[in-house]
């Protein structure tokens, strides 16, 4: 029995061997991965009301670069009134790279979140950033027309790649 046995593990020890194949060169390649995007922002109508025509293409101003987690007190809008936060990306890669801006709403009160989205809304916008150029899109921040007063509402943009 026990030498069935080991003739047994003998010939599956060499089919597998010779089923491996025999290496007969090989190289390693190591690679860094670079971060592709950079992003300034711009807040259309920010001194105003955003008129709801001029776009983040024709925006002439000031752009800015904002840290991750800063956070930029807009003061207040009125029911109607809205602003368009248009983002410039600046794409290094000599590759296409698809994108998405969304603003998500993250105030911890349920009741004043429920207002805050009830104002606001939360958005997704994509698009496709082109090799070594900038592409510039836009989200609207717009306040609902029958939103209830609420304060603090804390709307979180957030730009992702891929």
């Amino acid at each position: 029995m026990k030498k069935k046995l080991i003739l047994i593990l003998t010939g599956l020890l060499v089919v597998s061997l010779a089923a491996a194949g025999y290496v007969y060169h090989n190289f390693t390649i190591q690679s860094d991965v670079y971060e592709p995007f950079s992003i300034e922002y711009a807040i259309i109508g920010d001194a105003g009301n955003w008129d709801g025509i001029t776009t983040c293409s024709g925006y002439e101003g000031a752009w800015n670069t904002y840290e991750n987690g800063f956070t930029l007190d807009v003061q207040g809008l009125y029911a109607g009134e809205g602003r368009m936060v248009c983002a410039r990306i600046h794409n290094l890669a000599e590759a296409n790279i698809d994108y998405t801006i969304s603003n998500t709403i993250l105030n911890e009160d349920e009741l004043v979140k429920a207002s805050c989205i009830y104002a606001f809304g939360e958005t997704t916008i994509s698009g496709t950033a082109t090799a070594q150029a900038y592409s510039i899109n836009g989200l609207p921040i717009l306040v609902s027309q029958d939103a209830q007063a609420v304060s603090d509402c804390l709307i979180k943009i957030q730009a992702k790649r891929g």
